[in-house]
């Protein structure tokens, strides 16, 4: 089992809350977590992804991260020779913590502030929390400019960023289109009606896939 590193501060409380703390109670730490659920991150999209974080402490955060066992280098394949970081096994496991704190942060959302950075990776994320369950298929959102594969298990959504290698549905079009789609609650066939989302594939999968996902739920007050 990794250690809590040296440098870092103990709670030095014998509890699993306080022990997780140890290794999560830094600022920034869960939200590099939660980027990393999407896939494996350079550097230097890690620091684009999170504005505010400063390059000294995000490079602090990460020897933290791999010297708890949460978060590992590798070199990307290809001509660049980027070093990816990606979540071991031990920071993947933290999904479900991440999913139920992201479900109670939900009640605090309404509309953004002209100040708050939207991504449409961390809005596909969500979707894990809204999945009905039920389905067997890959489906890729072309978004833009970014490719995510989403993987329909009976009880379980996989959200990747990357190219879906056999997709059984391809679902393409520009940002404001997806976010109409599925945090607006405007009508997806109404959409496609209108070309601002294009939809090839299994047609039999496209209309599970409208009844895949639970409806927004309202922010409540605290």
């Amino acid at each position: 089992m990794p250690k809590t590193p040296k440098t870092k501060r103990s709670y030095d409380q014998f509890c699993s809350l306080a022990r997780g703390l140890d290794r999560l109670g830094e600022r920034w730490t869960l939200l590099i977590v939660r980027n990393l659920l999407l896939g494996p991150r350079r550097y230097s999209d890690l620091l684009a992804e999170l504005p505010g974080i400063t390059t000294n402490l995000l490079a602090e955060r990460l020897k933290g991260m791999e010297s708890g066992g949460l978060v590992a280098r590798r070199a990307a394949s290809g001509p660049a020779r980027a070093t990816l970081y990606e979540l071991t096994p031990l920071g993947a496991a933290l999904e479900p913590a991440i999913m139920e704190l992201g479900r109670w942060g939900g009640r605090f959302m309404d509309a953004p502030k002209k100040t708050d950075t939207v991504n449409i990776g961390w809005g596909l994320l969500s979707l894990k929390r809204r999945y009905r369950g039920g389905l067997r298929a890959v489906v890729e959102f072309r978004i833009g400019e970014r490719r995510f594969e989403l993987g329909f298990e009976p009880t379980y959504l996989s959200v990747q960023e990357r190219e879906a290698a056999r997709p059984e549905l391809r679902v393409s079009g520009e940002l404001a289109a997806f976010q109409d789609w599925l945090f607006r609650d405007v009508s997806a066939s109404s959409l496609r009606r209108s070309g601002r989302l294009a939809v090839s594939g299994d047609a039999r999968f496209w209309q599970r896939l409208l009844r895949a996902f639970s409806p927004l739920a309202a922010p409540r007050a605290a």
